[in-house]
């Protein structure tokens, strides 16, 4: 189980890195969702800009990563939170 579990552990993490280069901002600042998108996600390497742009809304609220995980706004707490949109093999849990 350990080097997929800590793949999928740095993976997730990085997708909360990137999240709090945002959550950091003031309340005003990561409210801005277009904002958000254009100066913070839209360049990082770790989003899939293709696939936010062809599955979301303008500007996004979901964000998806090119690991099995995305960001996604939450208008009730205005902060970023990470999402899981891909699968996990279960069997991997087992041949480590």
């Amino acid at each position: 189980m350990g080097k997929y579990l800590d793949d999928l552990w740095n993976d997730l993490e990085q997708t909360w890195d990137l999240a709090m280069q945002v959550n950091d901002l003031s309340e005003q600042e990561r409210s801005d969702v277009s904002a958000a998108w254009e100066t913070y996600f839209k360049p990082a390497e770790l989003v899939d800009a293709a696939r936010t742009e062809s599955e979301g809304q303008t500007p996004p609220t979901k964000v998806f990563c090119t690991n099995i995980y995305g960001l996604q706004y939450n208008p009730e707490t205005k902060y970023w939170v990470p999402f899981r949109h891909g699968e996990i093999d279960l069997a991997k849990f087992t041949e480590d």
